[in-house]
């Protein structure tokens, strides 16, 4: 199980960029830019910008957009607010 999940963390010559935790990171955090958003609406906008518009190769579920977000949540490139937004924390402004 933990061999499992870490294969697909970064990418490897099995697994492509895009369908890795670490590539759907950055797909995520371009979505999010400097704004912030629920986890809902962040979805919406990234099926909009990348899905909708078959931008990646392999389309990633719901259930894995979750697991991105825990795993940039756990290396602190996201975080939430009160509120339940997520807020990209490579661009520090004032909410």
């Amino acid at each position: 199980m933990i061999l499992e999940v870490l294969t697909i963390i970064l990418p490897n010559k099995y697994v492509t960029l895009s369908e890795s935790y670490f590539g759907s990171s950055a797909l995520v955090l371009d979505t999010l830019a400097n704004k912030k958003m629920t986890v809902d609406k962040l979805w919406s906008a990234f099926e909009k910008k990348y899905i909708a518009k078959k931008k990646i190769d392999v389309t990633p579920t719901y259930q894995k957009f979750i697991y991105t977000l825990e795993f940039m949540y756990l290396c602190n490139m996201i975080s939430y607010n009160n509120k339940g937004e997520v807020l990209n924390e490579n661009i520090k402004i004032d909410y």
